[in-house]
C-alpha cells in the first residue's frame, strides 16, 4: 500500500460526507466490528528499517459500548516484514518476520456531525515474533508485552457501515538483534542490538460496522 493511495480515499470520504450529511444521526449504542489495513513504519529503529521492508498489517477488533461514548474491545492483528534481498548479502538474502498480536482495547467515540465521528483508543496485550530465514532458529521466537494508542476519523456510507482513516503508535517490549536472524553481527555494522524497542508509526484505511439491523435499508445490515 502506497502513501499516495491515501489521497484517493480522502476525496471519497468527503463525497460520502456530502451525500449523507443530511441524514438522521446514527446511534452509538451498539457493538461494533472494526477492520483496518495498516502500513506500519518502523520508528527510530534504524537497524530494523535498513534490513527489512514492510509488507503490511491486518487488524480486527470487536468493540462494545459502555457509557457516554466510552467502550471496551478485544482484537488481534498480523504484521509481515520481509528481509531485503541485498541488505545482508552474502550472509542472508531471503526471509521474513511475522508478528501476531492479541490485545484488549479501551476507546472513546464521539460524533462530530450527523454522519461523522472520531475515535480515541489505547490497547495493551502481547506480541509473538517469528523470524523465518535460512539461518533463523526457534530461540528467536518470543512473546512480549505490547501497547499502543490511536486515533481514527470515520464517515458513514450507511447507518451501519463507515469508512475512515486511522493513525497510531505501537511499541513492543523487545529489541531487534543479529541473533534474531542467526547472524553473529550485521555485515558492515558495529551494532549487534537495536538501541530502542520495536516501535511503529501506523497509517491505516479501515471500516467500522455496527452489529445491528439497519434502519436505512429493507431488512439489511
Amino acid at each position: 500500500m502506497k502513501i499516495g493511495r491515501l489521497t484517493i480515499l480522502v476525496p471519497f470520504l468527503l463525497f460520502l460526507h456530502a451525500v449523507h450529511g443530511q441524514k438522521k444521526p446514527v446511534s452509538l449504542v451498539s457493538p461494533t466490528f472494526k477492520g483496518t489495513l495498516v502500513l506500519p513504519a518502523p520508528l527510530k529503529n534504524p537497524l530494523f528499517n535498513s534490513i527489512t521492508e514492510t509488507l503490511g498489517q491486518l487488524d480486527g477488533v470487536l468493540q462494545f459500548p459502555l457509557t457516554k461514548g466510552f467502550g471496551i474491545g478485544a482484537g488481534a492483528n498480523m504484521t509481515w516484514f520481509g528481509v531485503k534481498e541485498r541488505a545482508l548479502a552474502p550472509d542472508l538474502t531471503s526471509g521474513d518476520i511475522r508478528r501476531a498480536t492479541f490485545f484488549g482495547k479501551v476507546q472513546y467515540e464521539e460524533y462530530t456531525s450527523e454522519r461523522t465521528f472520531f475515535e480515541l483508543s489505547a490497547k495493551m496485550g502481547s506480541s509473538t515474533y517469528v523470524f523465518d530465514c535460512p539461518k533463523c532458529n526457534d530461540e528467536s521466537r518470543r512473546t512480549v508485552f505490547h501497547w499502543g494508542v490511536g486515533v481514527g476519523y470515520y464517515i458513514h456510507a450507511t447507518d451501519n457501515l463507515a469508512f475512515g482513516l486511522t493513525l497510531g503508535y505501537e511499541r513492543d517490549n523487545t529489541r531487534f538483534s543479529s541473533d534474531d536472524l542467526g547472524l553473529p553481527n550485521f555485515p558492515g555494522r558495529q551494532e549487534k542490538v537495536e538501541d530502542r524497542n520495536f516501535q511503529n508509526f501506523l497509517i491505516g484505511l479501515g471500516f467500522s460496522t455496527r452489529l445491528r439491523k439497519a434502519e436505512d435499508g429493507p431488512g439489511g445490515w
